[in-house]
């Protein structure tokens, strides 16, 4: 690294890197990691652009790939991606995040598996995860920041962590929300009225789908 560079940047380049030596060794908790990492804590994290470059290239492709298969692999699917396919998808991601940080790898990973942008029942791609879900992740990053942004500029206001995780959450729902009714608008895309009744019928019986209904029951205006 230069001598120029600031010390904050090289303490965080070094952190990054020894999380990466761990992560491809097998060493660090990555279940631990995700259960503490929130999106505000990966603002001002340096970029994988910045920290893999040069000699350490080899290594962001081997912890990208490392962390790239875990997430592919979560998934209960028969079909799996072999090793072209998954040597593509990593190189797919370190081009997609290449000014986003690798705990938003990690976070965005964990966020895509458990459904927090959407589910998926025909297996994950590169299509899917990039194409879909990936804006999504940015989207929320770009509020968050937004909204830091206006509240320095009032620096009357004392924001606390709990205002901002607040924030966070409020911005989750509210493209969780966008999400429902995209997909509402997938499924129901093919479906005739009985079709349609027999949907609406099953989210009413399942808990984690009922509260939904509303957005559902809003095509019978639409379908035949």
């Amino acid at each position: 690294m230069s001598k120029y560079l600031p010390k904050p940047w090289e303490a965080q380049w070094a952190k990054t890197l020894d999380l990466s030596k761990q992560i491809v060794a097998n060493q660090a908790s990555l279940a631990n990691m995700e259960m503490e990492l929130t999106l505000p804590q990966t603002l001002g994290k340096p970029t994988i652009r910045s920290v893999f470059k040069g000699n350490n290239g080899s290594l962001g492709f081997s912890v990208v790939r490392v962390l790239v298969t875990r997430f592919i692999h979560a998934f209960a699917f028969s079909t799996k991606l072999n090793d072209a396919q998954l040597e593509t998808l990593t190189v797919d991601t370190l081009e997609n995040f290449a000014y986003e940080s690798l705990e938003d790898i990690i976070l965005f990973f964990k966020m895509a598996r458990s459904g927090k942008f959407g589910a998926t029942k025909r297996g994950v791609d590169a299509n899917l995860i990039f194409g879909e879900w990936f804006p999504i992740y940015l989207d929320q990053k770009a509020q968050l920041r937004e909204q830091q942004h206006q509240q320095q500029k009032a620096p009357k206001n004392t924001t606390t962590m709990a205002d901002v995780a607040k924030t966070y959450q409020q911005i989750q729902d509210r493209n969780f929300m966008k999400w429902v009714h995209i997909y509402v608008d997938r499924i129901t895309l093919d479906m005739d009225r009985q079709m349609l009744e027999d949907t609406i019928t099953d989210w009413q019986r399942d808990p984690a789908r009922k509260e939904y209904v509303h957005i559902l029951k809003r095509k019978r205006r639409s379908v035949d």
